[in-house]
C-alpha cells in the first residue's frame, strides 16, 4: 500500500503517513482518485468489510466514484450517505 500513497496524499508529509490511523482518508482518496491498482492494493490492505463500511458512511463522493462503488461493492446508491446528501442539495440548486 505504501507505494500508492505519495501521489494520493500529496498534501501530507510522507514521514507522517500512518495507514492505520488515516484509513478513512486513504480509502476516500483511493476511491476518488485512485487507479485500478490503487483499488486492488486498498482492498488487500484494509479488507473488503472495512472499505465497504467507509464507503457507506462517506459524506461526499463524485458521481463517478458512486457508480464505481456500486459496481464493485453492490450497494444501491440510495443506501450511501453521500448520495442521500446530494439529494438534499438538489432543491437548493434547482430553484
Amino acid at each position: 500500500m505504501a507505494e500508492h500513497l505519495p501521489t494520493l496524499l500529496w498534501d501530507v508529509y510522507p514521514s507522517t503517513i500512518n495507514p492505520q490511523a488515516m484509513y478513512r482518508t486513504i480509502i476516500e482518496r483511493v476511491i476518488q482518485r485512485g487507479s485500478v491498482g490503487d483499488w486492488a492494493a486498498m482492498l488487500r490492505y484494509y479488507g473488503r468489510d472495512v472499505v465497504q463500511q467507509v464507503v457507506e458512511t462517506e459524506p461526499y463522493m463524485s458521481d463517478a466514484a458512486i457508480a464505481a462503488v456500486c459496481e464493485v461493492f453492490g450497494p444501491q446508491k440510495e443506501t450511501l450517505l453521500c448520495w442521500q446528501r446530494k439529494q438534499l442539495m438538489l432543491p437548493l440548486f434547482n430553484s
